[in-house]
């Protein structure tokens, strides 16, 4: 980026900050007002609701009921890391599972997110672009479904640019950067707060210590002092609450050159989503692909234009993280990618604004990608489905949930496919199926861990129900969607 072209990104009049604090208010009620009713089955929600639910009781955090099972170990870890869970403990204490006050919530975090978006790319985007970039970001039907997903993704990407935004304002001008000792600790605060959300966040350290040697050639003290914090403030909560975020080493087996391709397919196949249209026409389908591609190979373009001279904090994070969530099984697709998302979109605009044309010219590019990109949206959203969420409320879950709280014993477990859900809505101990069913695994997972109850699906598949009976399971209970089985050696209920 030149001087011309920083100048110009970095100066606003009062209006068009008015105009952007209009824009985000827009885009937090567009949000609000498409949020569908009701919430999916999910399982993530679950575990950070019910220690959420432990936090506003003072007590243990990691005493959920969730049960793990080495069989199926990318259900989730033991317990999850716990700062989302504090964020959202006020919130439940005052509305409890209030799904759609929870969803609030979310687009608020989104909109702080834009926020900080606004903040960052504006060093590098004229105004003009940087209104194309959250109008892009804030009105994306992959953002419209993000906000229906009580996740931590939501706080994590909010830290994530934030550390992005500090270290930009602390250490943008490489000839004289700031050094202040206090400046250093609150981006180890910010890069310990992204831990604490998302373990993912571990990329940020080592992103933040690589972006220092390459900009410097050296070790810096700003260096030292915000890695050493972030480090400190990890350890103290590690004192604190010494489970939290336990269990993600036991995926390290699930690792293989089979998934490591896989995620590389899902995850960088998942920008060109941004241009789904939600049309499930073969043709237009290869459209939506075709353009993403095309799009992101200019994104691409501009993400290495943007870094040409000087590497950001962000474009160094960000392929570390990728690396990371390619490595790692079990995470693809959208949600994986979510946190570079906005950098993946302002790198497209930056590469129209950085096109040595005339401004005519740019203008004559840009606009039809605009266009374009905000018709996919239009499309998107008007195929989509706007009826309430199919989950644990419906009635024939609820029905499920009463009759397995009228059978099982306090202390006693549950086999669910959906064992989290279950140890939200119950409190009772609940563990998930084998991902890999077999008779052995299955045996394995009852025997193990002392299984008295298992709940399957009609949707299942007929092996579950047949395994089960294998293992001295009965069929007692059922309904339109879920089946009770109880060992054979048990009297069933009237």
């Amino acid at each position: 980026m030149d001087d011309h072209d920083s100048q110009e990104a970095t100066t606003w009049t009062i209006r068009q900050k008015n105009a952007m604090a209009a824009l985000l208010a827009i885009i937090f009620l567009f949000q609000v007002v498409m949020l569908r009713r009701g919430n999916d089955w999910g399982g993530d929600f679950a575990m950070y609701l019910n220690q959420a639910r432990n936090v506003v009781n003072f007590h243990d955090m990691s005493d959920t009921g969730y049960v793990y099972n080495p069989d199926a170990p990318v259900i989730g870890p033991r317990v999850y890391p716990p700062l989302y869970s504090v964020f959202l403990a006020p919130i439940y204490a005052i509305f409890g599972a209030d799904y759609q006050v929870l969803k609030i919530a979310m687009v608020v975090l989104m909109v702080g997110t834009l926020t900080l978006c606004a903040g960052l790319f504006s060093r590098q985007l004229t105004p003009g672009y940087t209104f194309a970039l959250i109008a892009l970001i804030g009105f994306c039907p992959i953002f419209w479904k993000f906000n229906h997903d009580i996740i931590s993704e939501h706080l994590f990407v909010l830290f994530w640019m934030l550390a992005m935004w500090l270290y930009e304002r602390e250490r943008e001008n490489t000839e004289q950067p700031t050094d202040r000792f206090g400046s250093a600790v609150l981006m180890g605060l910010v890069v310990y707060l992204a831990i604490g959300t998302r373990t993912v966040g571990i990329v940020l350290p080592p992103a933040l210590i690589l972006t220092e040697l390459i900009r410097y050639r050296r070790i810096t003290r700003y260096m030292l002092v915000s890695v050493g914090s972030a480090v400190i403030f990890y350890v103290v909560q590690k004192l604190l609450l010494p489970s939290g975020g336990s269990g993600y080493m036991d995926q390290v087996s699930q690792i293989s050159v089979d998934t490591i391709l896989y995620n590389l397919y899902a995850d960088g196949g998942s920008f060109t989503h941004v241009w789904d249209n939600n049309i499930e026409i073969r043709n237009a389908e290869k459209v939506a692909r075709l353009s993403g591609i095309f799009f992101s190979l200019i994104a691409i373009y501009g993400a290495l234009r943007a870094n040409a001279a000087r590497f950001q904090f962000l474009f160094v994070a960000s392929i570390l993280y990728f690396i990371l969530i390619v490595i790692w099984p079990g995470a693809s697709w959208d949600r994986m990618i979510w946190p570079l998302y906005p950098g993946f979109i302002a790198w497209l605009l930056y590469a129209f604004q950085s096109l040595s044309w005339s401004q005519n010219v740019r203008t004559a590019l840009v606009v039809p990608m605009l266009l374009y990109t905000f018709g996919c949206y239009g499309v998107y959203y008007i195929n989509s489905d706007y009826s309430r969420i199919p989950g644990p409320e419906d009635a024939t879950a609820q029905e499920m949930f009463s009759e397995v709280d009228r059978r099982l014993a306090k202390d006693e477990v549950c086999l669910f496919f959906k064992p989290r859900v279950m140890a939200f809505y119950l409190r009772r101990p609940s563990i998930g199926y084998p991902i890999d069913l077999t008779e052995a695994s299955l045996e394995r997972t009852i025997h193990d861990h002392d299984v008295h109850l298992a709940v399957t699906r009609s949707e299942d598949e007929p092996e579950v129900p047949e395994l089960l009976a294998k293992e001295g399971f009965t069929q007692v209970w059922s309904n339109a969607e879920f089946q009770i089985w109880l060992p054979a050696t048990e009297p069933p209920l009237p």
